[in-house]
């Protein structure tokens, strides 16, 4: 099976957004790394585009998110807090991805990352795949590239070890004919 990418995109309230950070930090994302098929884990906050927050979770395969200790701390199983923290954000985006180039990578640890781009497609992945790669070996600072499918999008995870602006993303993400719907650009998550 091909490794899998739980990404889940969202904001809060600003009444919430203290509260939200609180319960990602210390119950959610912690719960969700001690799962059977959660490899890694990271949040990062949105420098360009939206929703403002992104978690994203490098699975052994999409089936860690049908085994029974995911399904009993997930959906309808969830805590109390996150029952009251999820319903109220907004632009709630929850991907579930199969990894397919370069197949097995997980994310470089997000202290070595400085910034991220994401990008989501309608092209099938071999399309975007062979216009990505002529353009990303010319990239400074890139230091990793991955495409993942949805069964309808091709997403796109640009990993980069310096700081990048988003004309820089937009120039990767749409030469060589394949043009994204959306694109993104992050930096990792800091609590101050």
């Amino acid at each position: 099976m091909a490794r899998g990418l739980l990404l889940v995109m969202m904001e809060p309230p600003a009444t919430l957004e203290e509260e939200f950070h609180d319960w990602y930090d210390s119950e959610h994302l912690p719960q969700r790394l001690g799962l059977p098929g959660f490899e890694t884990g990271s949040r990062w906050v949105c420098l360009s585009g939206w929703p403002r927050w992104l978690a994203i979770y490098d699975l052994s395969s999409t089936a860690a998110l049908a085994d029974p200790a995911y399904v009993a701390v997930s959906g309808a199983n969830s805590t109390p807090w996150s029952q009251r923290i999820l319903p109220r954000t907004l632009g709630r985006q929850r991907v579930v991805a199969e990894q397919v180039d370069p197949g097995e990578a997980l994310a470089p640890a997000a202290e070595t990352i400085c910034r991220l781009g994401l990008a989501r497609y309608s092209a099938r992945p071999g399309d975007v795949l062979s216009a990505l790669r002529q353009t990303s070996r010319h990239m400074e600072g890139l230091c990793q590239l991955r495409l993942f499918d949805d069964g309808r999008f091709t997403w796109v995870l640009a990993a980069f070890a310096r700081p990048v602006e988003m004309t820089d993303l937009t120039s990767l993400f749409t030469r060589g004919g394949a043009t994204p719907a959306m694109v993104n650009l992050y930096a990792p998550y800091r609590r101050a």
